[in-house]
């Protein structure tokens, strides 16, 4: 149990970390991005998917609709969450898979785009048809969460998350 409890705070540090280095890396292209892409990519997806999140789930359980604050605390909170439940996650199969920390987190980073990004956000409606955006927006995609994947596993390894089938 206390390994457990330590894999999960160690999971939550890595996933903290990532998540910094998602949005920091998703920013940083962005504002490189082609003003034409720019315009194409927000008439696909005119709000944050996250936001979106927020104007349907909000109401559930308050009866109201959000307020902007209250719109960007929530999506702040998600952002928070889904990094934390990916450094988790990392940290829980990272102990049982043969690869490296280097490998494993790219892995992981990989898999992690392609279930939310490519998977989730279009099915629950919360992103546009993935056919329809430019290339740009997958790549900037894949790399922001390659680079969720690759600090996490780096944060993870730096307090002792080692494979156990090694």
């Amino acid at each position: 149990m206390a390994s457990t409890l330590r894999d999960i705070g160690i999971g939550l540090a890595a996933g903290t970390a990532g998540g910094e280095a998602l949005k920091r890396t998703a920013q940083l292209m962005w504002d490189n991005t082609d003003p034409k892409n720019r315009l194409r990519e927000e008439a696909i997806e005119p709000r944050d998917p996250f936001i979106v999140l927020a104007q349907r789930v909000w109401p559930l359980f308050s009866g109201k609709n959000p307020t902007r604050a209250q719109e960007k605390k929530f999506e702040t909170g998600v952002m928070t969450a889904l990094g934390a439940g990916g450094g988790i996650a990392y940290v829980l199969l990272a102990r049982r898979w043969p690869f490296g920390w280097l490998l494993g987190g790219t892995l992981f980073g990989a898999v992690f785009y392609l279930v939310e990004d490519e998977g989730m956000g279009p099915a629950l409606g919360l992103a546009g048809d993935n056919r329809k955006y430019p290339v740009e927006a997958h790549v900037r995609g894949l790399v922001a969460h390659l680079a969720f994947g690759i600090v996490a596993a780096g944060v993870a390894r730096l307090l002792g998350v080692k494979s156990e089938r090694r």
